[in-house]
């Protein structure tokens, strides 16, 4: 070999060293030291685990959640219908529509869906054709006192229904008086 020449191993080696250096080869001991042990593995993997139940816990909450709402909207809407329907019917002094009779101030069960069985269907199936839940909607029709004497009725609709054993109601009044 030439003098100042170097050996083609010597410079392969030295450029493996040095790529090592670079991209941070280590030794065995050291990447033993580095790597995960089997507890800390499987603290971490319970953690994901919480995690998860709890993502799930709170999903089905929120559906819950929004179930009730819905339901809650529907139940609102019948109540609505109900007293648009009040306030839009013909009333006179000689013209009493049924919707407008007196009751007591328990009120009494109205069925305004024709199916004569005092209930009324809140939330129905995809086909529309079974009620998933029902509920029962009272009308109660007070004459309001007042200084003139006039005609004036308090109307009010309730509502009650139960969903996932829990109560609900909904309620609206209004005021009409004689055309």
């Amino acid at each position: 070999m030439r003098p100042g020449a170097t050996d083609i191993t010597t410079v392969t080696e030295d450029r493996i060293l040095g790529v090592c250096a670079i991209f941070g080869k280590r030794s065995a001991r050291r990447r033993v030291a580095e790597a995960f042990t089997l507890v800390q593995v499987m603290v971490a993997t319970g953690v994901i685990v919480m995690c998860g139940v709890g993502g799930v816990q709170a999903l089905v909450m929120v559906n819950r959640k929004a179930s009730s709402m819905r339901l809650f909207t529907n139940a609102r809407a019948a109540v609505q219908r109900n007293i648009d329907a009040a306030l839009c019917v013909p009333f006179s002094s000689t013209l009493e529509p049924p919707i407008l009779a007196l009751t007591s101030g328990a009120g009494e069960v109205y069925d305004d869906d024709g199916h004569g069985d005092n209930l009324v269907d809140i939330a129905l199936t995809r086909a529309g054709t079974d009620a998933v839940v029902r509920g029962t909607l009272t009308r109660i029709v007070l004459a309001e006192p007042n200084g003139d004497g006039a005609n004036i009725r308090r109307v009010t609709f309730r509502i009650a229904y139960t969903f996932l054993s829990h109560p609900y109601g909904y309620e609206m009044t209004v005021l009409r008086s004689v055309d």
